[in-house]
């Protein structure tokens, strides 16, 4: 595997701490600021903001200084925003440092990413696989160091881990070979059909229910990280320390079925992954919603990010393969509309669980999961009909 391959799961791993982090100590951090999980939203509502600026200036920052140059940038960007959550346990300078962390998290998602779909064409479900497993370890290890940190009376220090790592990191960048190397050797992805789309309206229709889904996905994923530690406090009476270990199991999942993507990807076109995924991943949220015991709650956090794992890595490789003229377009804009999605879903749901408690809240997570599987379901039939040749679709009409 390239050494740019490894940078870019070390960049994920580190991401996916910075993710996790501030939800794992949210119910600690809210008691310390004399707020309510408002202020988590507002939090986790910034957080995104900094993606919709972060994915514009991932395309500039390219430009100017090359995919190093960014690379840099935004792990330096992240080692601030953490360091200042450590220093300035201050609602104002929270809400200034979570802007800060979306912005160097978006920067570089958007720029790792499109670097890889362009460089391994063949293979990019398998290698975007491996960096979305490498985000999931970040999000299974971040809430276990904040567990500790919270039992040990410290819990800002859990913000510092990722200050360091993004530190180290921007100095790994710095020195790490970027070029466009495609040995066009190892696993490759399962073929999936061209998608014809005759004219801009079918262009459109199809991109935007891909952003759809990615939009919902992330929201949904987003409410997951932030809010499940405070969902199991107030569902089922757990302390914090307890309760900050269900973002962990619900990581462990993702990690392990997103290893499994990279094998899945090379036997299952992306379409019916996508509708199986999204099915279950409705299943889960239902039955948590009804669950009683603290038990069976941790045994759905694992089903559920089983189910979640690769949604997101086989929607933006599908979108690229549905659009592969738009490569650097397509993936920014992904990144964009999961910004956007992170920050508006979360927003409903934190003010929910604000405002009528955890019974709701866990309603509303299965109402963002029925509406994923109905865009996903949507977004199937579209490109189907859509990856008929013309003479097909002529046979069929007739």
């Amino acid at each position: 595997m390239p050494l740019y391959v490894w940078l870019a799961c070390g960049l994920y791993w580190m991401n996916g701490m910075a993710t996790v982090v501030l939800g794992s100590v949210l119910p600690l951090a809210v008691q310390h600021l004399h707020t309510t999980y408002v202020f988590g939203s507002d939090l986790v509502f910034l957080q995104f903001v900094g993606y919709w600026i972060g994915v514009p200036l991932s395309s500039m920052a390219v430009r100017r200084t090359g995919y190093r140059g960014a690379i840099v940038a935004s792990s330096a960007i992240t080692a601030l925003a953490s360091a200042g959550f450590t220093a300035w346990p201050k609602p104002l300078p929270y809400l200034v440092c979570s802007l800060a962390n979306g912005i160097g998290m978006a920067l570089m998602q958007a720029t790792v990413s499109t670097s890889l779909i362009e460089w391994f064409p063949a293979r990019r479900a398998v290698i975007m696989s491996r960096t979305e497993a490498a985000f999931g370890l970040g999000c299974v290890l971040g809430p276990l160091f904040a567990s500790a940190c919270i039992a040990a009376g410290r819990w800002q220090v859990a913000f510092a881990l990722v200050a360091a790592a993004a530190a180290a990191l921007a100095v790994v960048g710095a020195f790490t070979p970027m070029a466009a190397r495609d040995s066009r050797e190892g696993p490759r992805d399962a073929h999936t059909d061209a998608i014809h789309l005759a004219n801009r309206r079918d262009r459109a229709l199809v991109l935007a229910l891909f952003m759809l889904c990615v939009l919902i996905y992330v929201g949904l994923e987003s409410c997951v990280n932030n809010f499940l530690p405070a969902v199991f406090v107030e569902h089922f009476g757990l302390p914090a320390t307890t309760a900050s270990v269900a973002v962990s199991a619900f990581w462990a999942a993702m990690v392990a079925g997103r290893m499994a993507t990279g094998w899945i990807a090379r036997k299952l076109p992306y379409r019916p992954y996508l509708i199986l995924a999204a099915l279950g991943t409705l299943c889960t949220t239902v039955v948590l919603a009804a669950t009683r015991s603290v038990v069976l709650g941790y045994v759905e956090c694992v089903w559920l990010g089983l189910f979640m794992s690769g949604i997101y890595v086989v929607t933006l490789v599908f979108a690229n393969h549905a659009f592969p003229d738009l490569t650097g377009l397509v993936t920014r804009l992904v990144t964009f509309f999961a910004g956007l999605g992170g920050a508006t879903l979360p927003y409903a749901f934190g003010w929910t669980l604000a405002k009528t408690g955890s019974q709701w809240a866990d309603v509303a997570l299965a109402l963002f999961a029925a509406v994923l599987f109905g865009v996903v379901g949507w977004t199937g039939w579209v490109t189907k009909r859509k990856s008929r040749s013309p003479s097909e679709r002529v046979h069929a009409a007739g």
